[in-house]
């Protein structure tokens, strides 16, 4: 800590001297070193994730594909994977307002997510499939006052890329793949060894956000030669809670201004690279994170509750090894990828709850619940090219493998005994094993290209015997079950290049979702309540039968270069799995039965576009939409909109950098109003539409020294987030709708040193 103290006292003290000799760098920059232009040159984009088996030409990819670069992210000033992918139409981050209270009830788990997960096309938590680096990202949880959200386990400035494939990708990844894939790619030595060019490289950017009043510090360094590569990133980041645009303060539910609460989060990446020969590289890196949090929930208090705290303490380590293997000119396999990988990540969040024992609720009372995911996984990929007279042939093939050990603990007041009420553990320790093998036939006929691909995966729940569930489960004939199945994930593709300019395809693909163990196996009896959990040992996984069709292309003109693309899509989604009532009349002498089941289908159908226009005169334009229309169906026969299902929205950008020294930027954001027919409640309250605009820019006083700002929401409208409100049963009728608003006018500032 003192090394980083002493780093960034340095990098202040150089940029207030770089500050006064701003006109003079200027006009240096002006003229554009070769190392200037060098950090400036857009490079090719790798899309790993979107491209298995494809290669990078994205015209030949039957897909939406994104890529968002640590240059955009810096840029843009993104503190987390929200703000990262802001300008992302289609692509949401769920964020509820932290606004947390009580032991039970829906404001228990009110933002304790954080930033839950990330929805495509509809569908988010566990059904869209989170990489880092090919290694997937825990699983979220939710029961009691404990919510462990999926985007806490990820930190945007250790990352080189964010990867975002659209549509199902079971075919290529197995389970959670149902309707989309974000790969976050953390960073390498040798990216940061080429800005300069040399055998070493040190950077330091701080940065604030006005939205959160956080402030944070980045450190980077990386050093190596030809043989041996290292790196090492260090960040940290102290924030406030994310202000509403809500003006009530005070106490109780009528409060609209943010409660108070303060997070602090740590992150550390190192690499090492070792490269054996030109064609043989051995990667083993090692990632941290650590992200703190606590809360005072000034609207939680009534004239029985006088005061309500909160903590929350994510952590997680992950060592992994990576084995590169490229040599074209073998006629065999040309490309080996070897990864093994162990994980392990925890939640733990508390809460202590003051005031006034009323009948059978004593106060104080706490809770004090975790949840954790570890894992130990690995694979191999393979790819074959080879040509035949006119006929190109690329084969892509692998395993998977890997086995996770889940499991939860939760204490409180009264509980002591673990049974009955006292849900010590909602569902027993289980090892989640998945086994998964791929294969995928990337035939080109001149401008045509037919892929077909299968994947089969098996996977095993077996639960681990555990006393403090048993004493529950097995006393009331709901003893733990092991669940076992298998899949096969179908995919089959047609890519048409008429020319660059215009690039026709269809697709077919499959996907599926295995249940989780708390969903075989939870229980929980609360029958003197009227009311209780139980285990389902028969779910099935769920699945998906997905078409798409779309074109894209890239254009150069005298007005400058066209890229764009457009899709339209549909799925047939069956067996969704949700907890539902299965009898009961919610008394004690005949309580409700919830259980978790396959409850429903859905059906998703939408439409969605990007173009990229880039002019020679230093004017840029890009712009894209997302619409997307959904509904289940119950096994019952009800049809209602499907809530996850994000509004229309469209996303402009309008950018000028007439050199490599400054830019100015413009973001337009517009969602349509959320529609009452699309939800189950009438009486709820439903987003309406808004429009927001962004400004940002940044200026490079010299190649070592640059600077970013931005302000987010300029006119400061008020405006609510359906992806972020929905569930909250908010009424129509609610007087502090505006607790739940989206920040008003914030600013941000960074500015990096490198060297």
């Amino acid at each position: 800590m003192a090394l980083c103290k002493k780093k960034l006292a340095l990098a202040t003290a150089v940029v207030l001297q770089q500050w006064s000799m701003a006109p003079v760098m200027a006009q240096q920059a002006q003229q554009s070193t070769p190392q200037l232009l060098a950090q400036s040159r857009p490079l090719e984009e790798i899309t790993v994730t979107s491209t298995r088996g494809v290669g990078t030409d994205l015209n030949r990819v039957a897909a939406t594909v994104s890529v968002i670069t640590s240059e955009e992210i810096e840029q843009q000033n993104a503190k987390d994977i929200k703000d990262a992918l802001r300008y992302e139409p289609g692509v949401e981050v769920r964020r509820s307002v932290y606004r947390v209270g009580g032991v039970t009830g829906a404001s228990a788990t009110m933002g304790r997510g954080g930033n839950e997960g990330i929805s495509i096309r509809g569908l988010d938590g566990n059904r869209v499939m989170l990489l880092e680096d090919g290694v997937a990202l825990p699983r979220s949880f939710s029961q009691g006052t404990l919510f462990a959200g999926r985007g806490a386990y990820t930190d945007t400035d250790l990352y080189q890329r964010i990867e975002i494939l659209r549509g199902p990708a079971s075919s290529m990844y197995g389970s959670d793949g149902l309707t989309g894939v974000v790969n976050f790619v953390t960073k390498d030595p040798q990216d940061l060894l080429n800005v300069f060019g040399k055998s070493s490289y040190f950077a330091v950017r701080p940065s604030y956000d006005s939205s959160d009043s956080s402030y944070g510090t980045t450190g980077t360094m990386a050093f190596g030669n030809d043989v041996v590569q290292g790196m090492l990133v260090l960040n940290a980041r102290h924030g406030n809670e994310t202000e509403t645009n809500g003006s009530v303060g005070g106490a109780g539910a009528t409060r609209t201004k943010a409660d108070s609460l303060t997070y602090n989060n740590r992150s550390a990446l190192g690499k090492v690279v070792f490269k054996i020969d030109p064609r043989n590289v051995v990667k083993l890196s090692f990632e941290t994170v650590d992200n703190r949090l606590r809360g005072d929930s000034l609207s939680a208090i009534t004239t029985v509750i006088s005061g309500y705290q909160s903590n929350s303490n994510v952590k997680s380590n992950k060592l992994q090894a990576i084995f590169e293997h490229d040599d074209a000119d073998n006629r065999l396999i040309q490309k080996l990828r070897a990864n093994v990988y162990y994980r392990d990540s925890k939640t733990q969040q508390y809460s202590y709850e003051s005031g006034t024992t009323v009948g059978a609720t004593v106060r104080p009372r706490f809770r004090d619940i975790s949840y954790q995911d570890d894992i130990f996984g690995g694979g191999v990929l393979g790819e074959s090219s080879f040509v035949t007279g006119a006929i190109k042939h690329k084969m892509t093939y692998g395993v998977d493998a890997s086995t996770a050990t889940m499991k939860m603990n939760a204490n409180g007041t009264g509980w002591t005994t673990c049974t009955g009420t006292q849900y010590c553990e909602y569902f027993p320790k289980t090892e989640y094993s998945v086994l998964g093998a791929y294969y995928q036939y990337d035939m080109r006929v001149g401008p045509v290209s037919v892929v077909p691909g299968l994947r089969y995966d098996s996977y095993k729940l077996k639960p681990q015997a555990s006393a403090k569930y048993d004493a529950q489960a097995i006393a009331n004939n709901q003893p733990a079950s092991t669940s076992k199945d298998s899949a096969w994930s179908p995919r089959l593709a047609f890519v048409y290049e008429v020319a660059p300019a215009f690039a026709p395809y269809v697709q077919y693909a499959r996907g599926f979702r295995a249940p989780s163990p708390q969903e075989v196996n939870s229980y929980f009896n609360n029958a003197s309540q009227g009311y209780s959990q139980i285990a389902n040992p028969n779910l099935k996984p769920e699945t998906s039968n997905s078409y798409e069709i779309g074109f894209r292309g890239k254009l150069p003109t005298s007005a400058g270069m066209f890229n764009y693309s457009a899709a339209a899509y549909t799925g047939e989604y069956r067996n969704f799995i949700d907890s539902l009532t299965i009898s009961g009349g919610g008394t004690v002498l005949n309580p409700t039965i919830y259980q978790y089941v396959n409850a429903a289908k859905a059906s998703i159908h939408g439409v969605e576009g990007r173009l990229d226009w880039r002019m020679e005169n230093g004017l840029s334009l890009k712009t894209g939409f997302a619409y997307t229309k959904g509904t289940t169906t119950s096994n019952a026969g009800v049809k209602t909109g499907l809530e996850s299902v994000a509004p229309l929205s469209i996303v402009t950008g309008v950018r000028y950098e007439p050199n490599q020294v400054w830019f100015v930027q413009s973001d337009m954001i517009y969602n349509a109003a959320k529609k009452k027919d699309d939800i189950a409640t009438k009486t709820n309250f439903v987003s309406p539409s808004f429009f927001v605009v962004d400004l940002r820019s940044g200026y490079r006083f010299n190649k070592n020294l640059s600077f970013n700002a931005g302000i987010r929401n300029l006119f400061d409208r008020k405006y609510w987030s359906w992806t972020d409100i929905r569930g909250l049963s908010l009424a129509d009728s609610a007087t502090n709708k505006d607790a739940y608003t989206e920040p008003g006018r914030s600013f941000n500032v960074s500015m990096k040193y490198e060297y």
